[in-house]
């Protein structure tokens, strides 16, 4: 039988043990923690293309609904230069935005 290596005792062989756990500790934490890093960008790409694709064509839909209101702001100006009252301007189809009145839901009782 082969003689067994003696177990390193007191302080320093607490120190040795701990040093070795403690590394161990670190190799398998490294591992861990770059995985959880992988997750984490994949589910960032997920989300951040999803809002793109979500989020792009509603923004630009917002843009083009407001310049069309300025379009028919500038119209009903015009139009109103020319004499025509508010009740016409609605029959023209024009928005209560572009004439400058509140909606019917911001009105008070």
């Amino acid at each position: 039988m082969p003689p067994s290596q003696p177990k390193e005792g007191g302080i320093k062989g607490f120190l040795t043990r701990a040093g070795k756990s403690f590394y161990t500790g670190g190799l398998y934490f490294k591992e861990k923690s770059w995985m959880v890093a992988k997750m984490a960008g994949n589910v960032g790409f997920v989300v951040a293309t999803t809002s793109i694709v979500v989020l792009m064509p509603l923004i630009f839909e917002i843009m083009r609904e407001g310049q069309m209101i300025e379009a028919d702001k500038l119209q009903v100006k015009e139009l109103r230069q020319q004499g025509y009252s508010d009740g016409q301007l609605q029959e023209l189809g024009f928005p209560k935005a572009a004439m400058g009145l509140a909606p019917a839901v911001l009105k008070s009782s």
